[in-house]
C-alpha cells in the first residue's frame, strides 16, 4: 500500500504505538522526520516547523502513539496511517486528530493497519469494545438534564444500527476496494490500479520471485511448532476447563531417620558455622 501513497502534493503520519527501527526502515525510500518519547520538546518544535513549512521536502513524519498524539498540530498531512493499535482507543483518537487542526485545507484519510487472525485483531476488537461502552453508556445517556428519554432511546436506536452495518462490511479488501479507499479522485484511483496491473504482470514474469508477505518456511524454528504439540495443549486445556484441575494430590513425606550421629553432628556444626 505504501508506494501508491506518494502523490503530487501529499504527505502522511505514520503512528505506531510500540515504535522500533524496523519501521523506520520500511520507510528509507523516503525522506522522513520521526518522534518518539525520548525526543527532546525544543527538537520537536524543530520538527515541527521543517513538516509544516510551504515545500517541505519531508513526505513522512513517523510519531509513536503517545508521544505524538498529544500537543502537535500536523495539518500539513492529511493521510494518518495507524501502523498498529493501541490498547486505548483514546490514544488513536487523539493521534487522529493532529492532522485536523486549524489551517487543514484538505480531506483527511486515515488508514489503520490489521493483519488477519493476529493479535492485532484482539487488540483492535477489545479497543472498540471500549468505544462501544463508551458511546451506549456515556453518549447514549445524555447527561445533560435537557433531553428527553424519546432522544436518548433514538440515538442508542442509531448506534446499533451502524454497529451491525459495520459488521456486516467488516471484511478482508481486496486491491480495487484498497485503492478505492486511499484514492481521492478518478486519476488517483486509475493510477494505482495500473500500479497493481504492472506488479502482477512482475510476478508473473518471476515466478521464483519472494511474495510480499512472508511464508511459514521463513520462520525460525522455535515459533512454528509442531502440530501435535499444538493439538496437545489444546487438548488439554479443553479437558481441564470441562472436568477442571481434580484434587489435589498429596505428597509422599519421608519422616524415616536416615542419617547417622556423625552425620547429624555434621549438619548441625556446618549450621553452627554459617550463622
Amino acid at each position: 500500500m505504501q508506494p501508491p501513497l506518494p502523490a503530487p502534493q501529499q504527505c502522511f503520519h505514520l503512528f505506531s504505538s510500540v515504535y522500533n527501527r524496523c519501521i523506520e526502515v520500511q520507510c528509507l525510500w523516503y525522506v522522513l522526520l520521526c518522534v518518539v518519547g525520548t525526543t527532546k520538546s525544543e527538537d520537536r518544535a524543530t520538527l515541527l516547523k521543517k513538516f509544516n513549512e510551504k515545500g517541505s521536502q519531508y513526505f513522512v513524519f513517523l510519531l509513536s502513539t503517545r508521544a505524538g498524539g498529544l500537543g502537535l498540530n500536523l495539518q500539513a498531512a492529511d493521510t494518518v496511517v495507524i501502523f498498529d493499535s493501541d490498547w486505548n482507543p483514546h490514544q488513536d483518537l487523539q493521534a487522529q486528530d493532529r492532522a485536523h487542526r486549524i489551517g487543514q485545507k484538505n480531506e483527511v484519510r486515515v488508514l489503520r493497519l490489521c493483519t488477519v487472525n493476529s493479535v492485532e485483531e484482539k487488540i483492535l476488537a477489545a479497543a472498540k469494545y471500549k468505544l462501544n461502552v463508551d458511546q451506549k453508556v456515556i453518549q447514549a445517556g445524555m447527561f445533560d438534564q435537557k433531553s428527553s428519554s424519546h432522544e436518548r432511546r433514538a440515538f442508542l436506536q442509531a448506534i446499533l444500527e451502524t454497529e451491525e452495518q459495520n459488521e456486516e462490511e467488516d471484511e478482508v479488501p481486496d486491491d480495487e476496494t484498497l485503492n478505492q479507499m486511499i484514492a481521492r479522485n478518478e486519476d488517483e484511483f486509475e493510477l494505482f490500479m495500473s500500479m497493481d496491473l504492472d506488479r502482477r504482470r512482475e510476478d508473473a514474469r518471476n515466478p521464483k520471485r519472494k511474495p510480499r508477505l512472508m511464508e511459514e518456511d521463513e520462520l525460525p524454528s522455535w515459533i512454528v511448532k509442531d502440530d501435535a504439540e499444538v493439538e496437545r495443549l489444546t487438548c488439554e486445556e479443553e479437558e481441564e476447563k470441562i472436568f477442571g484441575r481434580g484434587s489435589r494430590r498429596r505428597g509422599d513425606v519421608d519422616y524415616s531417620d536416615a542419617l547417622t550421629e556423625k552425620q547429624w553432628l555434621r549438619v548441625g556444626w556446618n549450621t553452627i558455622y554459617s550463622l
